[in-house]
């Protein structure tokens, strides 16, 4: 069965919100692995340190972000 796919007219809110994602690395600073995450946020899968939210390079959505207009 074939189906014909087209693109969305106007960019769904997800995709515009990953794009403004990205990818950093650094060094744990509980036990040194390389750790990376998503705008300066990072949490080690070695040891359990995470960093404090607020480290961030941006600011976090609020749930009045959540709100989508139909």
């Amino acid at each position: 069965m074939n189906r014909k796919q087209t693109a969305p007219e106007a960019p769904v809110p997800a995709v515009e919100f990953l794009a403004s994602q990205e990818i950093t690395q650094t060094q744990c600073r509980k036990c040194g692995s390389e750790v990376a995450g998503v705008n300066g946020r990072y949490a080690c899968g070695v040891c359990g340190w995470v960093n404090h939210w607020s480290e961030g390079h941006n600011d976090l959505p609020t749930a009045a972000d959540d709100d989508i207009e139909e």
